[in-house]
């Protein structure tokens, strides 16, 4: 599997993929890293492949990351948390009652990520650009300043020596 590209380079069946900055809970950051996170599950999500910069929450409260997701599974609870059994043993109950009261979830894949060698603290982002946390994600189209401070942190860190990887 090749290295993830950069944002706004990379195509999913002929066109660009969405740029997003995804908030994730810090637990789980590791397991992307170390390949044993292969899915990201979400009670609600878009139904397009996306790239995304990875915002970890409290107490990390930085952006480390970025990862390049695959075209969603949009499935029944029952068959997401079958999913989530598959890759991790002992998993479906807990999935289900993530799910519960939703018609459908989603698992996405994560197809490659990238550790930035060093993140962007969220005291930083709070004092250039007014930023507050998304809860679950926003799309970077939309904040193009901001979006293009993450994009040259990122080149800028990548020039330096950044860990790549992939699931």
């Amino acid at each position: 599997m090749p290295s993830v590209v950069l944002p706004g380079i990379d195509w999913d069946n002929g066109r660009q993929k969405p740029l997003l900055l995804l908030s994730l809970q810090p637990r789980y950051w590791p397991l992307i890293v170390s390949g044993v996170k292969r899915y990201e599950y979400r009670r609600s999500f878009r139904a397009d492949a996306v790239q995304a910069y990875i915002y970890l929450s409290s107490p990390r409260k930085e952006i480390a990351g970025f990862v390049d997701f695959g075209t969603p599974v949009i499935d029944t609870p029952e068959r997401i948390a079958d999913l989530a059994e598959q890759e991790c043993s002992g998993s479906r109950q807990r999935m289900l009652d993530y799910l519960q009261g939703c018609e459908k979830g989603f698992a996405i894949p994560i197809l490659a990520h990238e550790e930035l060698s060093r993140g962007i603290p969220l005291r930083e982002l709070v004092e250039r650009f007014r930023f507050t946390a998304p809860q679950g994600y926003m799309v970077l189209d939309r904040h193009p300043t901001l979006r293009d401070f993450i994009i040259a942190h990122h080149l800028k860190a990548d020039a330096k020596g950044s860990s790549r990887g992939h699931k």
